[in-house]
């Protein structure tokens, strides 16, 4: 994570504290929010991605910003989905580019419009795309897709039948 305040109880935890003074990403565990009441987002907007080398661009890109990220390192994570409602609790917007089109749909239908897709249009599929092609399982499931940006993107997908990485789209 990076830019966020976690709640224990009435207070704020001294240590992710300290990581949002200094403006330093650190790491959160399951074990660290056993105790959570609620998060404070240090910035306007909460972005979450799934990939280590996305969140290492934006920090870089953005770190004159007043800026929320959390990184999910694939598949969201027990931590990510105890966080997400903490997140939407405190007022915070999120935008969200995780693993797959299926997640974020899932994410959509859960949460309604404070989840704002975040660089999964057509366009952003087209030049994320690589060599990879997609199984047919995969592509099925690409037809129960609610969200409409994400139901453009999947029918792409579709004709396509290749898969699409983020850290093609980073330039």
């Amino acid at each position: 994570i990076y830019g966020l305040r976690l709640q224990i109880g009435d207070d704020w935890h001294p240590a992710y504290d300290a990581f949002c003074k200094r403006q330093e990403p650190c790491a959160v565990t399951m074990e660290n929010l056993q105790e959570l009441t609620a998060v404070h987002p240090t910035g306007d907007r909460v972005y979450i991605v799934e990939n280590e080398m996305v969140f290492s661009y934006l920090l870089k890109l953005l770190e004159q910003r007043n800026v929320t990220l959390l990184c999910t390192s694939g598949q969201l994570r027990s931590a990510a989905v105890k966080l997400i409602p903490f997140l939407l609790n405190s007022g915070a917007d999120i935008y969200i580019d995780p693993d797959g089109i299926r997640i974020a749909d899932r994410l959509w239908r859960k949460y309604g419009d404070r989840i704002h897709v975040w660089r999964m249009s057509e366009e952003d599929y087209a030049k994320s795309l690589s060599e990879e092609e997609i199984g047919k399982i995969s592509m099925k499931k690409l037809d129960a897709v609610e969200n409409p940006v994400l139901r453009e993107t999947a029918r792409e997908v579709r004709k396509k039948k290749k898969a699409g990485y983020q850290e093609n789209i980073l330039k």
